[in-house]
């Protein structure tokens, strides 16, 4: 039987599976992190092999006595270390709630977990690390890279945004795993349908510039008068409930805690979490150019942070004014960038001020032929308009492929290898992308449709994609085809090494 190190989410197909990978003597897991919801009936199974990630995640100081010697002491000294150390630095910007989480104490939790994730893995020695999806907290993302230096094979899922749809792949290697079983015909059916009506509402939205994605239009309206009130509200029960909770677990006791390393009360919280978002605010208005279409231009479309599309999707470009300079390299000087941030950096609750800092703005205007516009332009617009679209890996991307744009992505996206998408690379120029053949969105929709079938399988990558996708499912055979989808591509896998 396999041994492997297993990431989950909340949703119950990946218990499931693991479950059944076990029953039927495929593969067992050495070391078990995820969703906490599955903690008590996975130890029930896989007793010490499986962690609870709320204190691996967020309470380091419990890991104790760790008896750490010397094993596998050469990963510190190595480019998996540094890469890990740049990568999980910045997502630990999830955790920094006040502007306090110190790089110091950032780096002393990385290397404690370190040395946890050393001992472990040399002890337990997996074959595989199974990702349900791409690790993106700080812990997860040190046992990837730790993983790689151990030459661990890692395999990930991944999901698309325009249904229920999972794909597993290699992370060394980028190699998709085939599809070669029949899903229930009418949920691919009603999927594809789906795929379909996505291109035709792209191209047809063009002529009046009106294109909105739902979730987009859905946070645009929470900022109206009374969304707001109502925000406020349960936002404000929210905090009291997780003031309660953290003065019980830690104020209580007489522990540094890196998250509020001063000991701040509610009232303080509160107030600077407050001033933190509204700083964002106020720098992102002071620092906007007026629109100019007049002119040659590149759009460049913020993500919003902290999230995995940027980091670790993005690689080294999780720091998007990277991604800015590199685009700068390969323009011509006539053509300018416009820059425009994520609507969601400032409608999620106070989530956008943990992963932008509002100098970030004015950094970015600071270099010749960048323009910085209003967030509440039109994005479709601008996709319109310009010369092409870049992107992280953002769907801008591909909305602008649709209509028969040319688009560049820096990072790893579900539609990679799409007509009129170009992935980075250093030896990419301008005239190469402008010039490539143009493809019609019938070509964008054979592309979507033909991936679909060879790739995929039915399934959600975790609870928030269960909400997105939730009328699919009541299809009568959605669970059973989700679990047969997931046990499938794992099998296969592990028939691989």
């Amino acid at each position: 039987m396999k041994k492997y190190v297993y990431m989950m989410t909340g949703n119950e197909v990946w218990f499931d599976a693991a479950k059944y990978l076990h029953q039927n003597k495929i593969a067992k897991p050495v070391m078990w992190l995820g969703d906490d919801r599955h903690y008590k009936k996975a130890k029930d199974i896989f007793s010490d092999d499986v962690l609870f990630m709320d204190t691996f995640v967020h309470y380091q100081e419990n890991i104790n006595q760790i008896n750490y010697i010397d094993e596998k002491s050469e990963f510190f000294f190595s480019d998996n270390y540094l890469r890990a150390k740049d990568r999980c630095l910045k997502m630990m910007d999830r955790l920094d709630l006040y502007g306090s989480f110190s790089r110091q104490d950032r780096e002393v939790v990385f290397n404690k977990i370190s040395l946890f994730l050393l001992k472990k893995l040399s002890k337990e020695k997996p074959d595989a690390l199974v990702m349900a999806e791409i690790a993106h907290s700080h812990a997860q993302y040190l046992v990837l890279e730790i993983c790689m230096f151990l030459n661990i094979e890692i395999v990930k899922f991944n999901t698309w945004i325009l249904g229920p749809l999972l794909y597993l792949e290699s992370l060394q290697t980028g190699k998709r795993f085939e599809v070669d079983f029949e899903v229930d015909q009418e949920i691919s059916k009603t999927i594809e349908e789906e795929i379909s009506d996505y291109v035709d509402k792209v191209v047809q939205k063009k002529l009046d510039g009106n294109f909105e994605l739902e979730y987009m239009k859905k946070q645009r309206l929470s900022l109206n008068i009374k969304n707001k009130i109502l925000s406020f509200i349960r936002s404000g029960w929210i905090d009291f409930i997780k003031e309660f909770w953290f003065q019980l677990r830690k104020n209580l006791k007489n522990n540094y805690y890196q998250i509020n390393p001063y000991r701040f009360g509610f009232y303080i919280r509160s107030k600077v979490r407050r001033a933190r978002k509204s700083n964002l605010v106020k720098e992102h208005d002071k620092n906007i150019n007026k629109l100019d279409l007049s002119k040659r231009f590149v759009y460049f479309a913020l993500h919003f942070e902290p999230e995995r599309t940027t980091n670790p999707d993005g690689g080294i470009f999780h720091d998007q004014f990277l991604a800015i300079l590199a685009l700068k390299t390969i323009l011509p000087r006539d053509i300018k960038i416009i820059v425009k941030e994520h609507p969601s950096q400032f409608y999620i609750n106070d989530r956008g001020s943990r992963g932008r800092s509002p100098l970030f703005y004015n950094l970015i205007k600071n270099i010749e032929g960048v323009e910085f516009i209003d967030f509440k332009e039109n994005s479709f617009q601008l996709i319109s308009k310009a010369e092409m679209t870049a992107t992280i890996s953002g769907t801008v991307a591909l909305e602008a492929a649709i209509i028969g744009k040319k688009s560049l992505i820096f990072g790893n996206s579900w539609f990679n290898s799409c007509p009129n998408v170009v992935s980075w690379s250093k030896d990419l120029s301008y005239e190469s992308i402008i010039n490539g053949n143009i493809s019609n969105p019938e070509d964008i929709k054979d592309f979507l449709i033909n991936t679909k079938r060879k790739y995929t399988v039915i399934g959600c990558q975790n609870t928030s994609g269960q909400t997105t996708h939730k009328r699919y499912l009541n299809f009568q055979h959605f669970s059973e085809d989700e679990l047969k989808g997931v046990t499938h591509l794992l099998k296969q896998f592990f028939k691989t090494i």
